[in-house]
């Protein structure tokens, strides 16, 4: 099924079917001002470590947004006691934000997972917790950063959709025949609860009637529930008490009261997209479904003309009109100094010893200071090299020639570090004036240049060189995150000298760069 469609199905029933108007009864105190340590995070830091990586984000590329990001908090009741802490009440700056937001993350979306979790009646998977993390680590500004922001299959505050698309760091594995509850994120959760959706739903108990009920009774006190087979593509199902349901991702249809497999058919303007039972016929291309209009496949709005949702416009951005999307695209900001040129960055060229190329390359570390940067803790800057040494692209003539797409035709300077097997290595490089800059790694200079092809692809590509994206307003910094593996091609690797190299890549006449760095260590 669309799932854009699905999205807006669901926020069309959420009231229908059990809203919980319940309050949090006492505020926990705000979290410190204080980094969670990389790794592995413990369930009782999911919220801390959450709300870091998001208001990092927002503060790096939304912060002219936060009303919108934070309009569904303030909508939620519970966390009404939150309201005031948020904008437009109050001007938030990042730490203030990962204060409001930690507590608030503890209630919803996350704070049933993390009980379930805790309870062991769902499993909890630091990985793909990580995986999240790190796309909003990493996120530039437009798309990218509002995909992570918004991506309820791990952060976002709006629910997945169901089926395929499950919050990724939580596993529900309860079988029929297990006590299971609630999860209140979202319509499928509160009816699936703890269960295993694809497999079974939470049947809750009312003793004034049969049958499977609604999750909550008066109050928002939730019902004892049990797990509970699913019917079978075919078999019958009802949304409604009792209520019987389908596995997750299919659908139970209005007309023959049946459980259907979602229709993936390709329709075309004009076409019926859904039926008087709102049961969805097809994915509109080029086009949207006009759910509670004509049931039809519309011809998406340009902008300036009136919307209802998203769904409508063709920039997918409605403000009562369709508008193109501004949200989250923030460009750094123009620094300082002479000829855009950041006071503590050197603008006569590096001489011997301090990096024109890795013969004469200076050590990371010893050429770095503390970093600014939320989720970097280490910096260097420096102007660049007064010839063009290297180039990945394999048709430059310059080594390390590895690349068919990746060019970096400007002077560079190179730094050193070594790393053990499993370290990871996380960068950032911006340019001076705001042009585009590249980082890459070298795994030895003499006698001949290479680079390390940890991928065994015979080629570098985006694993092992970065450029930062340029947009008509500038470009976004150039980020590169890299493990050193355990072993290559079935050969366990052992500690190694790198050769970090920043670049200039569409100019070679920036004044010089700002290399910000992280090393995290197994």
């Amino acid at each position: 099924m669309n799932t854009h469609l699905r999205a807006t199905l669901l926020l069309v029933m959420t009231c229908l079917v059990g809203c919980s108007r319940s309050s949090p009864s006492n505020v926990p105190d705000p979290v410190p001002d204080a980094e969670v340590p990389d790794g592995p995070v413990a369930i009782g830091d999911l919220s801390t470590r959450a709300a870091e990586a998001i208001c990092g984000a927002l503060f790096r590329c939304c912060d002219a947004d936060l009303e919108t990001y934070f309009g569904p908090y303030r909508e939620n009741d519970r966390l009404a006691a939150f309201r005031d802490q948020l904008p437009p009440a109050v001007t938030l700056d990042e730490v203030g934000c990962r204060a409001v937001l930690a507590p608030m993350l503890d209630i919803a979306p996350l704070g049933d997972w993390v009980a379930a979790a805790k309870a062991g009646s769902v499993a909890y998977d630091p990985t793909a917790f990580a995986t999240c993390i790190t796309a909003l680590d990493t996120a530039t500004c437009g798309a990218p950063v509002r995909a992570a922001l918004w991506d309820g299959t791990c952060l976002g505050f709006a629910a997945p959709v169901g089926g395929a698309e499950q919050r990724s760091m939580f596993h529900r594995t309860a079988g029929v025949g297990a006590a299971c509850a609630p999860i209140r994120d979202g319509i499928g959760s509160m009816f699936y609860g703890t269960c295993d959706p694809a497999s079974a739903f939470c049947c809750y108990a009312d003793p004034a009637h049969p049958g499977c009920q609604l999750p909550f009774q008066a109050g928002g006190v939730a019902r004892p529930g049990q797990c509970t087979s699913v019917a079978a593509l075919g078999e019958a199902c009802s949304p409604s008490a009792p209520i019987q349901l389908c596995a997750t991702g299919n659908d139970c249809d209005g007309e023959t009261g049946t459980c259907v497999a979602p229709s993936l058919e390709d329709l075309a303007i004009g076409a019926t997209c859904i039926n008087n039972n709102y049961t969805v016929l097809g994915v509109c291309q080029d086009s949207y479904c006009d759910l509670l209009g004509s049931k039809r496949c519309e011809p998406l709005r340009d902008d300036g003309v009136a919307c209802t949702t998203g769904d409508e416009c063709r920039s997918t951005h409605c403000d009562s009109v369709c508008a193109p999307v501004e949200l989250c695209t923030n460009q750094p900001p123009a620094p300082p100094g002479d000829a855009g040129v950041p006071p503590d960055m050197p603008t006569d060229a590096p001489g011997a010893g301090s990096g024109e190329t890795c013969a004469t390359a200076a050590s990371l570390i010893s050429a770095s200071t503390s970093s600014p940067v939320l989720g970097y803790t280490s910096r260097v800057t420096s102007a660049f090299g007064a010839t063009n040494d290297y180039n990945p692209l394999k048709t430059s003539g310059l080594p390390p020639a590895c690349a068919f797409a990746y060019d970096a035709r400007g002077r560079e300077v190179v730094y050193t570090i070594t790393l053990a097997p499993g370290d990871r290595l996380r960068l950032r490089a911006e340019l001076a004036d705001g042009k585009q800059a590249g980082i890459y790694l070298l795994d030895a200079c003499a006698p001949t240049v290479s680079w390390p092809d940890f991928d065994l692809s015979g080629a570098c590509g985006s694993n092992e060189f970065e450029a930062g994206f340029c947009g008509p307003v500038g470009c976004d910094p150039a980020t590169l995150d890299i493990t050193y593996p355990l072993a290559v091609g079935g050969q366990a690797t052992t500690d190694a000298t790198f050769w970090v190299v920043v670049d200039q890549v569409g100019a070679d006449d920036s004044t010089g760069f700002v290399l910000d760095w992280k090393l995290l260590q197994p």
